[in-house]
């Protein structure tokens, strides 16, 4: 008899360098490329420019005039006057005024900071899925191979004289449960008796059926792997469309030709978080760039108040005038024909004083409404770390329970197999226990990338970007 070889194993938590390196050359060509966050960052820079254009004074005003006829004076006859005048805003104004652009140049850096993590956590999470569903894909082929190998042990027992006497493992049907794979291990040595212990009742009553109810249940146990294996060959079908699909997501992330390849490791490992979970929550509200950004923002408004209050008062404007003169004929002074320079102040009388009260309550309103908004910002994140400490738990429990199950499934089915390989029972436990090996593999590995997702969620939230 042709000694049938387990193909499978539970998920095993390990990474080489060559695919986290892989992970972090990609997550760097994601911040350089993703035309998202270069929008986010051109929009700092446009935020940095205003900075000059606030704090710079007015452009100096300049007056030419002429007399159609030159005007009389007593020095000579006035034919023209240039002037120039420079206005200043009152003191520490223009101080102010860039001072909140750059607080607004500072709240803009930090919905460019945003833009990243927020960028920086789907590029993770739609990478976990890669390898998830790559992973789910060698179990349920792995699976699809040992079926295979059941079938034609099934098969060759249908044929032979042999296979009449001893008849198989169950007359009663399955209900299309599919089938998983098992753990790699020897299944010589193994105690046929005890293998046979965990017999199903109805089992024993298709033992005792005679030779005549043999043949058909033999053959319908070879018919039931061949609809387990078409079932597990539509699921891997379903597997690979989203796999090809999630790898267009992730290639249009790093915005780059969708049908590139990408080089997806065959396991995943359990990343681990740069400060301790119970430390998350303060984290998050002294680094999320939501808040720095309405932070900012906030300053910003109350220094626009204080330059509303200045504005109102008087602009001063500093001058000077030069009239040509020409000599008059006859004229004996001894100024006669020397042109005239007259310096100048000026200032404006700021007597309209609704919108400078207006301005001013603009900026009162906008700043609570800031501090209102902060306010709630940190609600959202206090219940979006309550989530991620749940999503996280969860996930390691799942971890360890998934992989504590998966072993078990294993140990059983390498039993089962093994009574089944002597005796010929025990056929429908082996397809029963099967699908739990597949589903726990499945199980485990989708607990990893959860795991893996919640910690990146929690860096997002922590702003904990490095690349």
């Amino acid at each position: 008899m042709k000694k049938i070889i387990v193909i499978t194993g539970i998920l095993a938590l390990s990474l080489s360098s060559y695919s986290q390196d892989s992970l972090s050359v990609y997550l760097e060509m994601a911040g350089k490329n993703n035309p998202g966050v270069k929008a986010a960052f051109n929009q700092y820079l446009a935020a940095l420019e205003k900075v000059p254009q606030v704090g710079s004074l007015p452009d100096p005003q300049g007056s030419l005039g002429f007399f159609l006829q030159p005007m009389e004076l007593l020095n000579g006859n006035q034919v023209g006057s240039i002037g120039v005048m420079q206005m200043f805003p009152w003191f520490g104004t223009l101080k102010l005024a860039k001072d909140e652009a750059s607080l607004m140049a500072k709240a803009q850096f930090s919905l460019f900071q945003e833009s990243k993590a927020m960028l920086f956590y789907n590029v993770k999470a739609s990478w976990y899925k890669l390898v998830k569903y790559k992973r789910g894909i060698v179990l349920i082929n792995e699976n699809i191979a040992l079926l295979e190998s059941i079938e034609k042990l099934a098969l060759v027992k249908f044929q032979s004289p042999a296979g009449s006497s001893s008849g198989s493992s169950s007359g009663s049907s399955m209900q299309g449960a599919p089938s998983a794979t098992g753990n790699p291990g020897a299944m010589g040595g193994m105690n046929s008796q005890a293998a046979a212990s965990v017999q199903p009742q109805s089992g024993m009553s298709s033992v005792t059926s005679g030779g005549m109810g043999s043949k058909p249940t033999g053959l319908a146990d070879v018919l039931r792997v061949r609809m387990e294996i078409l079932d597990q060959k539509y699921q891997l079908t379903l597997l690979k469309d989203q796999l090809k699909t999630e790898e267009v997501n992730f290639n249009l992330l790093l915005n780059r030709d969708q049908n590139l390849e990408i080089d997806i490791p065959d396991t995943l490992k359990m990343e681990t978080l740069s400060v301790s979970a119970m430390v998350v929550a303060d984290s998050i509200l002294s680094n999320n760039p939501m808040l720095a950004m309405l932070d900012a923002e906030g300053q910003s408004y109350s220094t626009m108040a204080d330059k509303s209050r200045k504005m109102g008062l008087p602009m001063l404007g500093v001058g000077l005038n030069y009239m040509v003169i020409q000599k008059q004929a006859g004229n004996q002074s001894m100024m006669n024909g020397n042109d005239m320079v007259m310096p100048m102040v000026n200032f404006t009388i700021p007597v309209y004083r609704k919108k400078y009260t207006a301005m001013q309550k603009e900026a009162r309103y906008l700043h609570e409404s800031t501090l209102l908004k902060s306010e709630d910002m940190k609600n959202m994140l206090l219940l979006e770390y309550r989530q991620f400490a749940q999503e996280y738990s969860n996930a390691e429990r799942r971890v360890e329970l998934y992989r504590e199950q998966a072993d078990l499934a294993n140990r059983t089915a390498n039993l089962l197999l093994a009574g089944f390989t002597s005796t010929g029972t025990d056929f429908e436990e082996i397809l029963s226990i099967q699908y739990k090996v597949l589903e726990y593999g499945l199980k485990h590995i989708e607990a990893v990338a959860d795991y893996n997702t919640a910690v990146a969620k929690a860096e997002k939230l922590m702003n904990a970007v490095n690349y």
